[in-house]
């Protein structure tokens, strides 16, 4: 009789508690996360290398298997049955919103920019949650998911010397989209990646300095990404000697930066490491992003499936990085400006890509 007593008044006290409980609206949508918070892009141990030194580059990544992706944003929320659809917008209002649908309470989101302010919403049935709002960890690379493509970011994120930020969505770099040394065009990237290129990332420019004379770029002669895409074939030598051997094809990939109706723009050669390295080394180094975070992102392509490890050294025991040390200026970015320009590149085009990537200054 006592424990059936003692079962009555548990049962009457979760009774009153859930009395006191503000029960959701019918109808209702909440969100469960982000909301308020900061979270990471990076996974384990792309954060562990990004904050100890490079030279343990070795402990987390040997350019063998695909570790390059970013860790999506998982969001998750309550009171919708069935498909739902979730709204992410850099803007309050929630314009220009990124659209996607998901069902069973969760979706997974990749390539979100980092160091950004974002805002959602999900909507079933008729209803619509209120604005959340989450930051993203501002930590470069901006390291991207592309579907069949490895070794891919953005090469803008970074600060600069002088405190200024490089724009993201601009230029960025990768490893190939179809299959290299064949005489036949097999396109790798899938149908997935290739949205991901023209609807998330916005491409308009691809850039390819593979070989063509040997079939190394498979013998191809329009973007994989479709005939919306300009594809701009500068092939480039590579046998130690990247800045001595292709000096014009430099030249000409910076004129081609240099005009702001060809952004979004990506470049790669075959893996995305030596040569598309060679290109990005100048492209940040211009814009004083500082020596040590492009070694970091040099040694990042170790995280993609590469063919095996690229030291440090590939870097700084190149031509393009002994001649730009060489060249006259008191700054790693005037080094640059003056060692491109040396080299056959126009300053005009310099100043242009400058004014086009750097954000204002605060």
């Amino acid at each position: 009789m006592k424990r059936i007593q003692k079962l009555l008044a548990a049962a009457a006290v979760l009774l009153l508690l859930a009395g006191c409980a503000a029960p959701r609206a019918a109808g209702e949508i909440t969100a469960l996360s982000p909301d308020g918070e900061t979270v990471a892009l990076h996974t384990f141990s792309q954060s562990a290398f990004l904050d100890g030194p490079v030279e343990r580059i070795g402990l987390y990544a040997r350019g063998k298997r695909e570790k390059s992706r970013p860790k999506p944003v998982e969001f998750r929320w309550d009171g919708a049955d069935g498909e739902a659809t979730v709204r992410i917008s850099e803007q309050a209002d929630m314009a220009d919103a990124q659209v996607f649908t998901a069902e069973g309470g969760s979706l997974d989101v990749y390539n979100l920019k980092i160091g950004t302010t974002y805002y959602w919403t999900v909507s079933a049935g008729g209803e619509t949650s209120r604005v959340y709002t989450f930051s993203t960890e501002d930590e470069a690379p901006r390291n991207l998911y592309i579907d069949g493509v490895t070794n891919a970011r953005d090469l803008g994120g970074r600060q600069t010397a002088d405190g200024r930020r490089v724009r993201q969505g601009m230029l960025y770099r990768c490893g190939r989209l179809n299959v290299s040394d064949v005489d036949y065009v097999e396109i790798e990237i899938t149908p997935a990646g290739a949205e991901t290129m023209l609807e998330t990332l916005g491409v308009r420019t691809e850039i390819d300095v593979r070989m063509g004379e040997n079939h190394e770029n498979g013998t191809l002669t329009a973007s994989p990404l479709g005939d919306t895409v300009q594809y701009i074939h500068c092939p480039m030598a590579w046998d130690g000697e990247m800045l001595a051997d292709n000096r014009e094809q430099i030249a000409r990939v910076f004129s081609v930066l240099a005009k702001e109706e060809n952004y979004p723009v990506f470049l790669h050669c075959n893996i995305g490491t030596d040569r598309t390295g060679m290109l990005s080394f100048f492209v940040n180094a211009l814009l004083g992003v500082p020596q040590e975070a492009l070694y970091r992102d040099y040694l990042f392509s170790n995280f993609g499936d590469i063919g095996g490890k690229r030291p440090l050294e590939n870097l700084t025991e190149s031509d393009y990085y002994a001649a730009i040390q060489a060249s006259p200026g008191e700054t790693l970015a005037e080094k640059t400006y003056n060692c491109l320009v040396a080299n056959g590149v126009a300053a005009e085009d310099l100043d242009a890509l400058r004014r086009i990537l750097l954000e204002p200054a605060a």
